[in-house]
């Protein structure tokens, strides 16, 4: 998996950066969290990270295989499966807050 972890840096800067394990003590919502991000970042950061959330719902990966992505890979400290449907549709959301 290092080959993606390579193609999607940015992401992981922001996931776990942003939603470590402590995100809860920080922001009470989710939506916070990306606010607390794009408050913090460049326009050009936010791009790249919206970028590679893109690049990343291009890959079509089943649930389990995202969510384990995310979790493991990507550092996020996030349980998104219990606001939302499934992986694909948080990433969606973040690529519509990230604007």
């Amino acid at each position: 998996m290092q080959v993606i972890n390579d193609s999607f840096w940015k992401l992981y800067q922001f996931l776990g950066a942003y939603f470590n394990e402590d995100w809860m003590c920080e922001c009470e919502v989710a939506d916070d969290v990306v606010r607390s991000f794009m408050n913090d970042s460049t326009a050009e950061t936010i791009s790249e990270v919206k970028g590679e959330i893109v690049a990343l719902l291009h890959m079509r990966m089943a649930e389990f295989e995202l969510r384990e992505f995310l979790l493991k890979d990507m550092s996020c400290s996030y349980c998104y499966w219990h606001e939302w449907e499934s992986g694909e549709v948080w990433l969606n959301h973040l690529v519509e807050m990230l604007g």
